[in-house]
């Protein structure tokens, strides 16, 4: 019992021995760490975008094609026709 109590008293004393300014610190590097998470989450949805863009994009020009080749596969029209 008594080894716990003096665990107990050593923790504490640990504790109490962070000055303000530890904890001033502390805190402006976790403000400092959640800015650059930010800023890492904005690029992140910034280069999503894009490429989601960019596959809108192929998408749709893979469409385009593929209506011209049905297009071209079922014209009747021999004035039409190359």
């Amino acid at each position: 019992m008594r080894i716990l109590i003096a665990a107990i008293a050593a923790a504490s004393l640990g504790l109490a021995a962070c000055s303000q300014a530890d904890v001033n610190e502390a805190e402006q590097e976790t403000g400092q760490a959640a800015d650059a998470t930010g800023e890492a989450v904005g690029e992140a949805a910034e280069e999503t975008g894009e490429a989601l863009h960019n596959a809108g994009e192929a998408v749709e020009g893979a469409a385009n094609d593929a209506a011209g080749a049905v297009e071209r596969a079922t014209d009747d029209n021999e004035a039409t026709t190359p």
